[in-house]
């Protein structure tokens, strides 16, 4: 092989060799980038992904902060104690390194909330009721754990808000259709709204720990729930409701309208007018006739007494089936801190002595043969003055 041959196949190897150093370097070097460029973007995702669930966190804390405040908070509380625990849920999640599993828990939480603080918000500046009545120690609070304020007059109640009335103190609150609910004395309510498939709306709702109300219904009904029964009140419908805590019995009276009482097992009672059905544990009884309302007699309402007439005399008629009766009189229209409370008049007549000046309002209720107390009659108000003043016709 000549010279110039041997040095034509040296040339032609160092040729190819040089080629495929080139292109393997190339390859190499894409391949590098690549590499390089999946782990960066991988750490630029798990970035992106740590800075997105510390905002969408950041945000549920701070809509967990201002609902903890909110105004009727305590009609969501079971959506709210489920966001609680899906904010949790993605801090542990966090501390485990499953950004992934922690961002679907913070987004998850953030939207309940958001869904609340929505439905509160746009409830609408007349909430569900409000007080129109407040004598003696009446308190209430916003939710599960505001603070308890003493009770005024035209206070907004919003659902999830409690009353709570002393022992000798009352109050009246009514809904936005026009149902008045009187809070009676020693009692505990819960002023509330049922929820709808979707979780807001429905109807309205008083739950009772423990005490009475009377319930006047207008347009509307209105549910009234005790720990174990619950009464839907109907349309044009006076009631009342109770339970003894200590005894975990509760009483549902009918004495215009009409409502059914429901047990917890689904056992269910039509009350009609004038009936009341008792209910122990999951026990319910049959309806039982109530005694009718009382006519009162003398004296005519608004008459004046002076005090040299030293005493008067109150009357009612008889009732069917009595065989007693209950005798208030108050300085109150809501009957509470009576001067005269009792419950075993076996007559129909009733002399106070006149002691001292002041308005005072009296009615008169009748018990039936089995000691069931019906309703009270409608009260009657007299005036007690230095001296008798004159009527005019």
């Amino acid at each position: 092989m000549s010279p110039s041959a041997r040095a034509d196949e040296k040339q032609h190897w160092y040729k190819i060799s040089v080629d495929t150093l080139r292109g393997a370097s190339v390859f190499l070097l894409l391949l590098l980038m690549a590499a390089g460029g999946f782990l960066g973007y991988r750490i630029l995702q798990a970035q992106f992904l740590e800075r997105e669930v510390e905002i969408v966190m950041a945000e549920a804390e701070d809509l967990e902060q201002s609902l903890g405040s909110e105004e009727g908070i305590g009609a969501y509380r079971e959506e709210f104690q489920t966001a609680q625990v899906s904010l949790e849920q993605a801090r542990a999640n966090v501390g485990a390194g499953d950004l992934g599993e922690a961002l679907r828990d913070a987004e998850h939480s953030r939207s309940l909330l958001t869904s609340i603080l929505n439905a509160l918000r746009h409830r609408g500046p007349a909430g569900e009721a409000q007080f129109i009545a407040v004598q003696g120690g009446v308190e209430f609070r916003r939710g599960e754990s505001g603070e308890w304020q003493p009770a005024r007059s035209r206070v907004t109640l919003y659902a999830g808000d409690y009353v709570k009335t002393a022992r000798s103190a009352s109050s009246e609150v009514m809904f936005q259709d026009g149902t008045v609910v009187t809070v009676r004395p020693d009692t505990v309510i819960l002023v509330d709204r049922g929820r709808s498939l979707l979780g807001f709306g429905g109807e309205r709702t008083v739950a009772i720990e423990y005490g009475w109300v009377n319930l006047s219904t207008a347009a509307g009904v209105i549910k009234v729930r005790t720990p174990s029964a619950s009464a839907l009140v109907r349309q044009e419908s006076q009631a009342l409701v109770a339970y003894d805590e200590q005894a975990r019995v509760g009483r549902f009276a009918t004495y215009q309208g009409n409502m059914e009482v429901s047990t917890d097992d689904g056992r269910t009672e039509q009350v009609a007018e004038l009936q009341q059905v008792t209910q122990s544990g999951q026990s319910l009884s049959k309806p039982r006739p109530l005694p009718a309302i009382p006519a009162l007699a003398a004296p005519d309402d608004g008459q004046v007494f002076g005090l040299d007439a030293a005493q008067l005399e109150l009357t009612w008629l008889p009732v069917p089936g009595a065989e007693r009766y209950a005798l208030q009189v108050s300085r109150s229209q809501h009957f509470v801190d009576n001067v005269i409370d009792v419950d075993d008049r076996d007559n129909l007549k009733a002399t106070l002595g006149l002691r001292g000046e002041g308005s005072f309002m009296w009615r008169v209720a009748a018990f039936g043969s089995e000691g069931v107390m019906g309703p009270w009659s409608a009260p009657r108000g007299f005036r007690v003055a230095s001296r008798s003043e004159p009527t005019t016709g």
